[in-house]
């Protein structure tokens, strides 16, 4: 993950675009401006053959997903606050850098970056564990960082003897982790930052060949491929891309073959815009980064990713006032959703393969929510209105299923007995339509005033929770 402030053009929002679907490889939903008439059987590495490619269903469905950076990073577990402890191998090695007199004043001058391998053996990981935990918390797919800017991946690779089945914890993570998570029918990608590498164990330095043809040949195009042939991503997520052009890493190249490949099978698959300097220009989804262009949305599907903290790898250093609160947590994502984008929530384990307590209350904070709200949510789409206010000045957000005919209002608030929403933000409602409150079973008594909608809420059906869902539905006729 590039630092927080780096520089990227900002992305100003445009009005909704209509989305489709086709049939071709099972429900795929049609990016906006691209016409399904057009989608070519095969990919060329292009930018307008490959930004023809639809967007996967399933991932416009799933909404919520699990971001993972564990790996040799997770040893120290150290940055300064608001910082990426991910990111220790390469400031640990810069003087006047607060990790770099952290880690002398720790372990020694004399330590590499590449001896906390013994030290991360992951002795109390149970992948099956973190599959049921991240399914409890509401995920529909995960993606572990497959291998980070640190050049040791975390699965069996050909490329290299310095991997964790054969160092450290001597387990295929990447592999394992998989099938625990596919057992309990979630999506999985491992996601690839090696776009940029700053450190190679092996030469305890960054690799000698980095972006080098031989680079390509011999270490980043061949791992790529692995996860996709030999793990089975879903996602090609890659990381590393801002420094160079998308030609220095022949990614168009890559993405062609990846998308040809997934045609032939009958697969699913997608990729985001970490394909060289090309972010919010190319992809089947943009990638947003903590306060990093946060203009996206609905424009185009993007994806919100952050840590439960400041950073992506577990920062020891992080106090809890470093977290979200619940409230915070599921406020974001509402408003992410409303907006076209899924959450991609990171989780910073702990060398030994376990979850601090503050991160596995948010997720399961987070379950106990969708437990109530998740129809508003999954498979739902963009709604003509993305944000409004009551006329008692609660923030609302919506979404939309059956083409409009469900609209659900999140208020980012607890209602009082009665919210008055303007008739412009909802369907056209009629004698006969319903409203209901999410978690509770009766519809709810609601009235025309002027141009606005009034609804009654019966405030002993209101639950202690960060957000309440209204769901208006059109009815009609023959509709069971």
């Amino acid at each position: 993950m590039p630092h927080r402030s780096m520089p990227s053009p900002r992305i100003s929002r445009r009005g909704l675009l209509a989305t489709a679907s086709i049939g071709a490889l099972g429900a795929l939903s049609v990016a906006p401006g691209r016409a399904a008439a057009h989608f070519p059987t095969v990919y060329e590495p292009t930018w307008e053959s490959l930004d023809s490619h639809p967007l996967p269903a399933w991932f416009d469905d799933a909404k919520f997903g699990i971001f993972i950076h564990w790996g040799i990073f997770s040893v120290p577990a150290w940055a300064p606050r608001g910082q990426y402890a991910e990111w220790y191998p390469q400031r640990m090695r810069q003087p006047g850098n607060p990790t770099y007199e952290y880690h002398r004043r720790t372990y020694g001058a004399d330590f590499k970056y590449r001896d906390f391998i013994p030290m991360f053996r992951a002795e109390r990981w149970d992948p099956d564990e973190w599959a049921d935990l991240f399914w409890s918390a509401g995920a529909r797919y995960v993606v572990p960082v497959g291998e980070h800017h640190d050049g040791f991946p975390l699965w069996d690779t050909r490329t290299t003897e310095w991997n964790a089945a054969r160092m450290g914890p001597r387990r295929d993570l990447i592999r394992d982790l998989g099938d625990a998570v596919r057992a309990k029918r979630m999506h999985y990608a491992a996601s690839y930052h090696q776009l940029l590498n700053y450190y190679a164990p092996e030469y305890d330095a960054p690799h000698p060949d980095y972006l080098s043809e031989k680079y390509l040949r011999e270490w980043m195009h061949p791992q790529m491929r692995e996860l996709v042939e030999d793990i089975g991503t879903e996602i090609l997520w890659l990381d590393g891309d801002w420094m160079n052009p998308a030609e220095d890493f022949q990614t168009k190249e890559f993405v062609a073959w990846y998308y040809n490949r997934a045609l032939a099978r009958r697969e699913q698959v997608l990729v985001n815009d970490r394909l060289g300097q090309v972010r919010s220009q190319h992809g089947d989804f943009y990638t947003q980064e903590y306060d990093y262009d946060t203009g996206q949305g609905p424009h185009h599907k993007w994806e919100n990713t952050r840590g439960c903290g400041f950073s992506f790898g577990y920062n020891a250093n992080e106090p809890p006032e470093d977290y979200m609160t619940l409230d915070e947590l599921v406020r974001m994502f509402v408003d992410t959703v409303a907006k076209w984008g899924n959450l991609l929530l990171n989780v910073g384990p702990r060398a030994d393969g376990t979850i601090n307590d503050i991160q596995v209350a948010l997720l399961r904070g987070m379950g106990r929510w969708l437990e109530v709200n998740g129809e508003g949510i999954y498979g739902s789409r963009v709604w003509t209105r993305q944000e409004g206010v009551t006329a008692d000045g609660i923030e609302v957000r919506y979404t939309a299923k059956d083409g409009g005919d469900r609209v659900y209002a999140f208020l980012l608030g607890r209602p009082g007995a009665v919210v008055s929403f303007a008739a412009a933000e909802l369907p056209a409602m009629q004698r006969g339509d319903q409203v209901r409150l999410l978690g509770h079973p009766g519809a709810l008594r609601w009235w025309r005033q002027g141009d606005r909608i009034v609804v009654e809420v019966p405030q002993g059906a209101l639950r202690d929770q960060p957000v309440h869902t209204l769901r208006f539905r059109r009815e009609r006729a023959g509709r069971s």
